[in-house]
Protein backbone atom coordinates (compact mmCIF):
# COMPACT_ATOMS: atom_id res chain seq x y z
CA UNK A 1 0.00 0.00 0.00
CA UNK A 2 1.07 3.55 -0.72
CA UNK A 3 0.28 6.17 1.90
CA UNK A 4 0.97 9.84 1.22
CA UNK A 5 0.52 12.34 4.05
CA UNK A 6 0.59 16.13 3.75
CA UNK A 7 2.99 16.12 0.80
CA UNK A 8 4.12 19.49 -0.54
CA UNK A 9 6.62 19.90 -3.38
CA UNK A 10 8.45 23.01 -4.61
CA UNK A 11 10.71 23.35 -7.64
CA UNK A 12 13.97 25.34 -7.55
CA UNK A 13 12.23 28.60 -8.51
CA UNK A 14 10.08 28.30 -5.41
CA UNK A 15 6.90 27.47 -7.32
CA UNK A 16 4.58 25.15 -5.39
CA UNK A 17 3.76 22.07 -7.49
CA UNK A 18 1.98 20.00 -4.82
CA UNK A 19 0.25 21.51 -1.81
CA UNK A 20 -0.51 19.39 1.26
CA UNK A 21 -1.54 16.28 -0.70
CA UNK A 22 -2.71 13.15 1.12
CA UNK A 23 -3.86 9.97 -0.64
CA UNK A 24 -3.87 6.17 -0.41
CA UNK A 25 -3.30 3.40 -2.94
CA UNK A 26 -4.35 0.17 -1.16
CA UNK A 27 -3.25 -3.34 -2.08
CA UNK A 28 -5.57 -5.09 -4.49
CA UNK A 29 -7.07 -1.85 -5.79
CA UNK A 30 -6.51 0.35 -8.85
CA UNK A 31 -6.11 3.98 -7.82
CA UNK A 32 -6.05 6.62 -10.55
CA UNK A 33 -4.88 10.23 -10.50
CA UNK A 34 -6.71 12.41 -13.01
CA UNK A 35 -6.54 16.11 -13.78
CA UNK A 36 -5.71 18.53 -16.54
CA UNK A 37 -2.17 18.83 -17.88
CA UNK A 38 0.08 20.55 -15.34
CA UNK A 39 -2.18 19.76 -12.39
CA UNK A 40 0.58 17.91 -10.52
CA UNK A 41 -0.52 14.30 -10.92
CA UNK A 42 2.65 13.12 -12.68
CA UNK A 43 4.79 15.06 -10.18
CA UNK A 44 2.98 13.19 -7.39
CA UNK A 45 3.63 9.85 -9.08
CA UNK A 46 7.31 10.61 -9.68
CA UNK A 47 7.79 11.96 -6.15
CA UNK A 48 6.42 8.73 -4.69
CA UNK A 49 8.97 6.85 -6.80
CA UNK A 50 11.76 9.22 -5.72
CA UNK A 51 12.42 10.26 -9.30
CA UNK A 52 12.28 13.98 -8.52
CA UNK A 53 14.94 16.04 -6.76
CA UNK A 54 12.56 18.82 -5.75
CA UNK A 55 12.20 20.17 -2.22
CA UNK A 56 9.61 18.02 -0.43
CA UNK A 57 7.74 18.14 2.86
CA UNK A 58 5.43 15.45 4.16
CA UNK A 59 5.58 11.68 4.40
CA UNK A 60 5.38 8.83 1.91
CA UNK A 61 5.15 5.20 3.04
CA UNK A 62 5.26 2.01 0.96
CA UNK A 63 3.89 -0.97 2.88
CA UNK A 64 4.44 0.93 6.13
CA UNK A 65 8.04 1.90 5.36
CA UNK A 66 9.12 5.52 4.93
CA UNK A 67 10.63 5.85 1.44
CA UNK A 68 13.33 8.19 2.73
CA UNK A 69 14.81 5.33 4.74
CA UNK A 70 14.79 2.82 1.88
CA UNK A 71 17.92 1.75 0.04
CA UNK A 72 17.79 1.23 -3.73
CA UNK A 73 17.42 -2.55 -3.50
CA UNK A 74 14.62 -2.43 -0.94
CA UNK A 75 12.80 0.29 -2.87
CA UNK A 76 13.03 -1.72 -6.09
CA UNK A 77 11.59 -4.71 -4.24
CA UNK A 78 8.65 -2.67 -2.95
CA UNK A 79 7.80 -0.38 -5.84
CA UNK A 80 7.90 -0.65 -9.62
CA UNK A 81 7.57 2.29 -12.02
CA UNK A 82 6.41 1.96 -15.63
CA UNK A 83 7.37 5.05 -17.62
CA UNK A 84 5.20 6.59 -20.32
CA UNK A 85 7.81 5.69 -22.96
CA UNK A 86 8.65 2.39 -21.16
CA UNK A 87 12.43 3.11 -20.87
CA UNK A 88 13.50 -0.26 -22.25
CA UNK A 89 17.13 -0.93 -23.16
CA UNK A 90 17.07 -0.87 -26.97
CA UNK A 91 20.31 -2.85 -27.27
CA UNK A 92 18.93 -5.75 -25.21
CA UNK A 93 16.43 -8.49 -25.96
CA UNK A 94 13.13 -8.80 -24.14
CA UNK A 95 14.63 -11.40 -21.80
CA UNK A 96 17.78 -9.37 -21.17
CA UNK A 97 15.72 -6.30 -20.28
CA UNK A 98 14.17 -8.24 -17.40
CA UNK A 99 17.32 -10.08 -16.33
CA UNK A 100 19.64 -7.08 -16.15
CA UNK A 101 18.05 -5.29 -13.14
CA UNK A 102 17.96 -8.53 -11.17
CA UNK A 103 21.69 -9.02 -11.66
CA UNK A 104 22.76 -5.38 -11.24
CA UNK A 105 20.41 -4.26 -8.45
CA UNK A 106 19.53 -7.44 -6.57
CA UNK A 107 22.85 -9.18 -7.26
CA UNK A 108 21.23 -12.44 -8.35
CA UNK A 109 23.06 -15.05 -10.38
CA UNK A 110 22.37 -15.10 -14.12
CA UNK A 111 20.49 -18.40 -13.79
CA UNK A 112 18.31 -17.24 -10.91
CA UNK A 113 17.55 -13.98 -12.73
CA UNK A 114 16.65 -15.87 -15.90
CA UNK A 115 14.21 -18.14 -14.07
CA UNK A 116 12.38 -15.18 -12.54
CA UNK A 117 12.31 -13.26 -15.83
CA UNK A 118 10.97 -16.25 -17.77
CA UNK A 119 8.17 -16.76 -15.26
CA UNK A 120 7.06 -13.11 -15.28
CA UNK A 121 7.29 -12.69 -19.05
CA UNK A 122 5.34 -15.90 -19.63
CA UNK A 123 2.65 -14.84 -17.16
CA UNK A 124 2.16 -11.63 -19.17
CA UNK A 125 1.98 -13.41 -22.52
CA UNK A 126 5.48 -12.45 -23.68
CA UNK A 127 7.04 -15.90 -23.54
CA UNK A 128 7.29 -16.11 -27.34
CA UNK A 129 9.20 -12.83 -27.65
CA UNK A 130 12.23 -13.52 -25.45
CA UNK A 131 14.83 -12.90 -28.17
CA UNK A 132 13.03 -9.94 -29.77
CA UNK A 133 14.41 -6.42 -29.66
CA UNK A 134 12.71 -3.12 -28.83
CA UNK A 135 12.27 -1.93 -32.44
CA UNK A 136 10.29 -5.01 -33.51
CA UNK A 137 7.68 -4.73 -30.74
CA UNK A 138 4.33 -2.96 -30.62
CA UNK A 139 3.48 -0.39 -27.97
CA UNK A 140 1.41 -2.92 -26.06
CA UNK A 141 4.22 -5.47 -26.11
CA UNK A 142 6.78 -2.92 -24.91
CA UNK A 143 4.47 -2.01 -22.08
CA UNK A 144 4.09 -5.63 -20.97
CA UNK A 145 7.87 -5.98 -20.90
CA UNK A 146 8.15 -2.85 -18.76
CA UNK A 147 5.51 -4.22 -16.38
CA UNK A 148 7.21 -7.63 -16.28
CA UNK A 149 10.55 -5.97 -15.52
CA UNK A 150 9.00 -4.16 -12.55
CA UNK A 151 7.34 -7.33 -11.27
CA UNK A 152 10.59 -9.29 -11.61
CA UNK A 153 11.98 -7.20 -8.77
CA UNK A 154 9.24 -8.52 -6.48
CA UNK A 155 7.31 -5.26 -6.42
CA UNK A 156 3.88 -5.39 -4.78
CA UNK A 157 3.20 -1.78 -5.76
CA UNK A 158 3.08 -0.64 -9.38
CA UNK A 159 3.08 2.96 -10.63
CA UNK A 160 2.17 3.72 -14.26
CA UNK A 161 2.50 7.14 -15.90
CA UNK A 162 0.01 7.75 -18.75
CA UNK A 163 -0.05 4.04 -19.65
CA UNK A 164 -2.37 4.38 -22.67
CA UNK A 165 -0.52 7.21 -24.44
CA UNK A 166 1.14 4.84 -26.94
CA UNK A 167 -1.68 2.28 -27.20
CA UNK A 168 -4.45 1.72 -29.72
CA UNK A 169 -7.99 0.85 -28.49
CA UNK A 170 -7.39 -2.92 -28.65
CA UNK A 171 -4.19 -2.72 -26.62
CA UNK A 172 -5.91 -0.39 -24.16
CA UNK A 173 -8.59 -3.05 -23.61
CA UNK A 174 -5.85 -5.66 -23.12
CA UNK A 175 -4.12 -3.39 -20.60
CA UNK A 176 -7.34 -3.05 -18.60
CA UNK A 177 -7.60 -6.86 -18.35
CA UNK A 178 -3.93 -7.11 -17.37
CA UNK A 179 -4.20 -4.48 -14.62
CA UNK A 180 -7.35 -6.05 -13.20
CA UNK A 181 -5.54 -9.41 -13.12
CA UNK A 182 -2.58 -7.91 -11.24
CA UNK A 183 -5.00 -6.20 -8.88
CA UNK A 184 -6.61 -9.57 -8.13
CA UNK A 185 -3.14 -10.81 -7.08
CA UNK A 186 -3.05 -8.16 -4.35
CA UNK A 187 -0.81 -5.64 -6.10
CA UNK A 188 -1.40 -1.96 -5.32
CA UNK A 189 -1.67 -0.04 -8.59
CA UNK A 190 -1.40 3.75 -8.89
CA UNK A 191 -1.91 5.36 -12.29
CA UNK A 192 -1.64 8.88 -13.69
CA UNK A 193 -3.89 9.33 -16.73
CA UNK A 194 -5.63 11.90 -18.92
CA UNK A 195 -7.42 9.20 -20.91
CA UNK A 196 -10.94 9.38 -19.49
CA UNK A 197 -12.21 6.46 -21.57
CA UNK A 198 -9.50 4.28 -20.02
CA UNK A 199 -10.16 5.66 -16.53
CA UNK A 200 -13.84 4.77 -16.78
CA UNK A 201 -12.89 1.24 -17.90
CA UNK A 202 -10.79 0.68 -14.76
CA UNK A 203 -12.92 2.83 -12.45
CA UNK A 204 -12.13 1.82 -8.85
CA UNK A 205 -10.55 4.58 -6.74
CA UNK A 206 -9.98 7.99 -8.33
CA UNK A 207 -8.40 11.23 -7.11
CA UNK A 208 -8.96 14.49 -9.00
CA UNK A 209 -5.84 16.67 -8.87
CA UNK A 210 -6.12 20.38 -9.61
CA UNK A 211 -3.42 23.02 -9.17
CA UNK A 212 -1.38 20.75 -6.92
CA UNK A 213 -4.24 19.76 -4.62
CA UNK A 214 -6.61 16.83 -4.28
CA UNK A 215 -9.99 18.40 -4.98
CA UNK A 216 -12.26 15.34 -5.25
CA UNK A 217 -12.23 11.60 -4.57
CA UNK A 218 -14.34 8.61 -5.58
CA UNK A 219 -14.26 5.02 -4.31
CA UNK A 220 -16.42 2.45 -6.09
CA UNK A 221 -16.58 0.37 -2.90
CA UNK A 222 -18.16 3.28 -1.04
CA UNK A 223 -20.56 4.55 -3.69
CA UNK A 224 -22.15 2.78 -6.63
CA UNK A 225 -22.20 5.89 -8.77
CA UNK A 226 -20.83 9.42 -8.99
CA UNK A 227 -22.99 12.40 -8.13
CA UNK A 228 -23.86 14.24 -11.33
CA UNK A 229 -23.06 17.64 -9.83
CA UNK A 230 -19.60 16.56 -8.60
CA UNK A 231 -16.38 17.84 -10.17
CA UNK A 232 -15.30 14.24 -10.66
CA UNK A 233 -18.41 13.42 -12.71
CA UNK A 234 -17.96 16.48 -14.91
CA UNK A 235 -14.25 15.81 -15.45
CA UNK A 236 -14.83 12.19 -16.39
CA UNK A 237 -17.54 13.43 -18.78
CA UNK A 238 -20.06 10.67 -18.14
Amino acid sequence: MIKVQNLSVKISSGQQILNNVSCLAPAGRITTLIGKSGSGKTTLLRTIARLNTFECQGKIEIDGKNIVALGSVEQASLLGFVFQDFNLFENMTVLENCIQPLIVVKKLSAQAAKEIALEKLSSLGMGNFLSAYHKSLSGGQKQRIAIARALCMGSKTLLLDEPTSALDPENTTNLVALLKGLCAQGIAILISSQDMTFVKMILDRVYLVDEGKITDFFDLNESAELLEDSRMYKFLNF
